[in-house]
């Protein structure tokens, strides 16, 4: 029922770039099975700033040979917690993402190519978060977090046309490859869904607040439609994890 609420690729949007950009800042990450640990698709990450805000990200989608089959265009400068954005998997015609004017967002999405695309308007119910905002929630309220404080809040899903209530709170703190690291759980603040819906578990990085690893239900889909679960496994330049 709300499989493609998350991604934490964590980032990860109008939807057309501004001429002639650059982004600042390039990565990836790469995505696993979470049983198999078969390698299945790479999420890369272009950000975009202006005078040393990050304005919006687009992100391409490719398959394990290396075919960009989706893509991403999100925007964080008007709201970093409930970005404009609008995702696309060129495999099946998959398509969601919103509109964010003030309060008011336009949630749309379709499951195929040939379905109508569903949409809807409304005022959600606050604090929300939305898709790559989520990264922006936990930079937002990084000391609650660390400090072990249960944060609730209303994570948006197009393809629901609908939010659900979410919490987040510390596992642990650690270290990821030699980082320290803040180790989070994601979770559905909901008892019956909770018996249904797995928790997505979330690494942090301590001095950057970048997101080093993510495990749970995919926004990508395998060949048959469904949610892919996987261990996605970020790479980042040198430049990135210098705060």
């Amino acid at each position: 029922m709300i499989r493609k609420i998350l991604f934490f690729a964590i980032v990860f949007p109008s939807f057309l770039p501004l001429l002639a950009e650059k982004p600042r800042y390039q990565y990836f990450g790469k995505a696993y099975d979470l049983n198999t640990g078969k390698y299945i698709y790479s999420d890369n990450h272009k950000e975009y700033y202006n005078n040393g805000k990050h304005v919006h990200s687009d992100i391409q989608y490719k398959d394990s040979e290396g075919k960009v089959f989706g893509t991403k265009h999100i925007e964080f400068d008007k709201n970093s917690e409930v970005p404009t954005f609008k995702t696309e998997d060129f495999r099946d015609g998959y398509m969601e993402g919103a509109d964010v004017k003030g309060k008011s967002v336009r949630l749309f999405s379709k499951r195929k190519k040939e379905d109508p695309l569903a949409e809807r308007t409304y005022t959600p119910r606050t604090p929300a978060v939305m898709d790559g905002g989520f990264d922006y929630f936990v930079r937002n309220n990084w000391e609650p977090l660390a400090r072990g404080e249960r944060m609730s809040f209303h994570f948006l899903a197009p393809i629901q046309l609908d939010d659900y209530k979410f919490a987040c709170e510390k596992i642990r703190d650690g270290e990821w490859k030699g980082r320290p690291a803040l180790y989070l759980r994601l979770e559905v603040d909901n008892f019956l869904l909770k018996q249904v819906v797995k928790p997505f578990l979330l690494v942090y990085d301590v001095q950057t607040r970048r997101i080093l690893q993510f495990e749970g239900l995919s926004n990508i889909n395998d060949e048959n439609g469904k949610s892919l679960k996987v261990k996605i496994v970020y790479d980042y330049p040198k430049e990135v994890l210098t705060p």
